[in-house]
């Protein structure tokens, strides 16, 4: 089949133009609940490929539950990225804890061993899915300025520039939705929790997210896990005074270019046969098994196009701090020829159910047009998972 060819600018004038539309009635992710509880993920994700309307965020789907989060084994034996900044983690931790009463900090620090609290991250606005730690909406000026001093010591610049415009998406949902939804905005739906004792040498993890956004950090000594980590908007993009702004332009741009770039035989290889409307290695699954692996391989691809995949997948690794994020880079470049992409329904930036996916030894990225149910228009979920890495674990399960 002949691949669908959509330059970058076309993309961006179909997602402005939508946005426009947004306006009328938003009330994202978070308005399905009411009317159609989403089935957990773990178990919608026992099937190589979910299919019909349930994904947790999206589309919502009868007679489920709400995400439920059980724990797993955990160990701290995972194939961390090395050159991490521990250190810098470490002093910037303790500075915000140090700005804590006794009660709020009861309620951020966690023992490391709690593998449900750990795994406790959503796509959904918390008031939905609530998340562990404390709100930022809660924290004194100074507290909140040093929690976020922690999520930027954790981040690259890139990273911490996404967090900012996924928390400027929720702020853009609570002034224009209709619903009377007050639960959105930058300062109550984000929350920070810490598990365990900061330290140099013995593993500890920083827990950053809310409604679209999962930053979940572990470190032991030298080195850092960056996974798992969900970034999502809605919408794709809006304005901010007269500033555009796009918070997955550089994942969502540099990964339809490479299925751009699939000539009508590879892209045939890489289209999946089943639907897929929502991410498959999303919130709750934790069971550490992923779906068979499908798509066209890398390895038969030419060189401008092994470039392309590698671009998209860096999108994803630089969100982390610059030392760790090289290295796990690395990693993934030097699996690349053991590396697949695949896609389902569509790979247009603003198809319905369009679903790109990377699934290489390690590395697992997805990214899906998705709805909520009185949202006009698709936005997008996606996530960065590491096969032998996730949670600082080498394989957890069940």
């Amino acid at each position: 089949m002949t691949p669908l060819l959509v330059t970058p600018a076309l993309r961006r004038s179909f997602a402005a133009s939508l946005a426009v539309a947004a306006l009328i009635s938003v009330s994202a992710c978070s308005s399905d609940t009411t009317t159609s509880s989403s089935p957990s993920a773990s178990s919608s994700a026992s099937s190589s490929q979910r299919t019909g309307g349930g994904p947790p965020g999206g589309k919502g789907a009868p007679g489920g539950a709400m995400q439920t989060f059980t724990a797993v084994d955990l160990d701290t034996d995972g194939a961390n990225a090395s050159n991490a900044n521990t250190s810098d983690v470490v002093t910037a931790t303790n500075a915000f804890l140090a700005t804590l009463d006794d009660a709020t900090k009861a309620k951020v620090v966690y023992a490391f061993t709690d593998n449900a609290s750990r795994q406790t991250w959503s796509n959904y606005p918390s008031a939905q899915v609530p998340r562990k730690g404390v709100a930022l909406s809660t924290l004194s000026d100074t507290s909140k300025a040093a929690a976020l001093a922690v999520v930027k010591t954790m981040l690259s610049a890139q990273g911490y520039a996404q967090v900012q415009t996924i928390q400027q998406a929720d702020d853009w949902l609570k002034a224009n939705s209709t619903s009377g939804n007050s639960s959105f905005g930058s300062d109550v739906d984000y929350f920070i929790a810490v598990y365990g004792t900061p330290s140099t040498t013995d593993p500890f993890m920083v827990q950053f997210g809310g409604h679209h956004l999962a930053r979940n950090y572990t470190y032991k000594g030298t080195t850092a896990s960056i996974t798992p980590d969900f970034t999502g908007t809605e919408p794709k993009t809006f304005t901010v005074g007269n500033t555009t702004v796009e918070p997955l332009k550089e994942k969502a741009g540099t990964l339809f270019a490479a299925f751009d770039s699939l000539s009508a035989d590879q892209d045939a290889q890489a289209k999946l046969s089943a639907k897929v409307d929502d991410i498959l290695m999303g919130p709750s699954v934790d069971s550490g098994k992923f779906p068979t692996t499908e798509g066209v391989a890398v390895s038969s691809l030419s060189a401008d196009q092994k470039k392309l995949v590698l671009a998209a997948i860096a999108a994803w690794v630089n969100d982390a701090a610059p030392g760790q994020a090289a290295s796990m880079l690395k990693t993934y470049e030097s699996q690349l020829d053991q590396t697949r992409i695949a896609y389902a329904s569509s790979k247009t930036v603003d198809g319905e159910d369009t679903y790109l996916r990377i699934d290489g030894p390690r590395v697992w990225i997805e990214l899906v047009n998705t709805r909520s149910q009185s949202t006009p228009n698709v936005h997008y979920h996606g996530v960065w998972r590491d096969k032998t890495d996730d949670y600082g674990s080498t394989n957890p399960s069940a």
